[in-house]
């Protein structure tokens, strides 16, 4: 596999990069789905319960992807030719993924009673103990990805995410077709079986390469450990940040409050999903042109995938803003129109996200982790004081407003450290909006004229 990704860059870049957008593309058609029929299946009450738990599992896979996958690809990918620490690497790895599992069950196990209290959702607490199973499971399905991604193999993570997102997709649809009610312990059940069959094909692809040694080599679970904990942390401090107005808003106001603001923040994330897409395709080439141009290199990098992202964004944030009401009709409801207004301020986030994304990218790619992480920790404390600070002044909106004023304040620290340090004025990837037009324009004439 190795050779042929070497033979013919062009095919490997091309074919990872339609997985990639098809795993993507897949499991936010199955998340979208699954939210649009709950929205209606459920009451507000048992959607916020949804929407704890979806919650609390992105955290865990967040955290869990942050400390074991840049490490991992990384460690196998500058010791190709040494089988035995290739094995002693990925036992390490195995070891510390199931030890994630472990510690992340005690933790959610822990605060589980607190967060049914504070959040007013008992039907939690009957959804945790099978996803304590499933959480085990996830150890063995992230830890065969990981491995497959660090042997240019993306066919097992494509099937993953279908199976991962699908199954509990396809148990929703089942129980609209059929007129049965929601049970959310049910959900959890279909959740397992889902992770079940994405571990399987998870595994079937990483077979040529899950080397196991005899025994755990201490040093590379510490070494592994040790890198990820940077990423770790950001990840959990992005998650924080982009989910607090969320999380205060239903700690404050209820469960009600919360599935409403959640209404308007799932159609935001289509909004946003470009900027993660482009971010995962730049993080690489931003290293390479670190280490070949220098800080100009990266300075070109960041203004044009910047606006590249902004091209593809500015669209869709007019679009929500022009039919917000239509928008939250179909894909929620009419029960939950005063969502309306909620998704023209959140559709704002969009715009932010580009340069805080990318600012990461830039920061990471560059061997400065730790600065990124200070950045977005502090971003997730000034957004947790707004959030209390302008929900109990303005109620549901004020979620909107503490992100926003949020995300300025943001924007204006990380531009100014990107200023000094490496010359890039955020403001210039405006400048490629015209060029990016102009390339869609003339790709849709191209085809129009096949």
């Amino acid at each position: 596999m190795e050779k042929s990704a070497n033979a013919s860059p062009h095919n490997y870049w091309l074919r990872s990069g339609l997985l990639s957008l098809s795993e993507k593309m897949a499991a936010m058609a199955f998340n979208l789905g699954t939210a649009m029929l709950l929205l209606r299946l459920l009451t507000k009450e048992a959607f916020a319960a949804w929407g704890i738990f979806i919650l609390v599992t992105y955290f865990v896979e967040m955290g869990r992807s942050g400390l074991l996958q840049n490490g991992l690809v990384r460690a196998l990918a500058t010791r190709r030719d040494n089988a035995t620490e290739q094995a002693n690497i990925i036992t390490a790895a195995l070891f510390l993924n199931i030890t994630y599992s472990i510690l992340s069950n005690l933790i959610i196990w822990l605060c589980a009673d607190w967060i049914c209290q504070q959040y007013q959702v008992p039907l939690l607490a009957e959804m945790l103990p099978v996803y304590f199973l499933t959480n085990f499971l996830m150890a063995f399905c992230t830890h065969s990805n990981f491995v497959q991604q660090a042997n240019f193999e993306f066919r097992g993570v494509f099937w993953t995410s279908v199976f991962y997102r699908g199954i509990p997709s396809a148990w929703v649809f089942w129980c609209w077709t059929v007129g049965n009610t929601v049970i959310l312990w049910q959900f959890s059940v279909a959740v397992f079986a889902g992770v079940f069959l994405a571990a399987l094909a998870a595994w079937w692809y990483a077979r040529p390469y899950l080397f196991l040694a005899k025994r755990l080599d201490l040093k590379w679970f510490m070494n592994l450990a040790s890198y990820g904990k940077f990423v770790l942390g950001t990840n959990l401090s992005t998650m924080f940040y982009k989910n607090i107005d969320k999380l205060a808003l239903g700690q404050m106001l209820g469960p009600a409050a919360f599935a409403v603001y959640d209404a308007a923040g799932r159609v935001t994330q289509l909004v946003e999903a470009p900027a993660f897409s482009i971010a995962a395709v730049v993080f690489p080439k931003s290293a390479e042109k670190m280490a070949l141009e220098g800080h100009a290199g990266v300075k070109k990098m960041y203004e044009r995938s910047v606006g590249a992202t902004l091209a593809v964004i500015l669209p869709f944030v007019v679009f929500v803003l022009v039919f917000a009401e239509p928008i939250i009709r179909i894909f929620a409801g009419s029960q939950y129109m005063e969502s309306a207004n909620v998704l023209r301020l959140t559709a704002f986030f969009g715009l932010f996200m580009p340069f805080a994304v990318q600012f990461g990218t830039v920061l990471d790619s560059t061997g400065k982790p730790g600065v990124n992480l200070a950045y977005t920790f502090f971003t997730a404390l000034l957004n947790l004081a707004l959030s209390y600070l302008l929900i109990q002044k303005f109620g549901l909106f004020g979620a909107a407003y503490a992100t926003l004023v949020g995300y300025a304040l943001s924007f204006i620290l990380m531009q100014n450290y990107l200023l000094k340090e490496f010359k890039i004025n955020a403001l210039r990837a405006f400048l490629h909006l015209p060029e990016f037009y102009r390339m869609g324009w003339e790709m849709l004439k191209k085809r129009s004229l096949k």
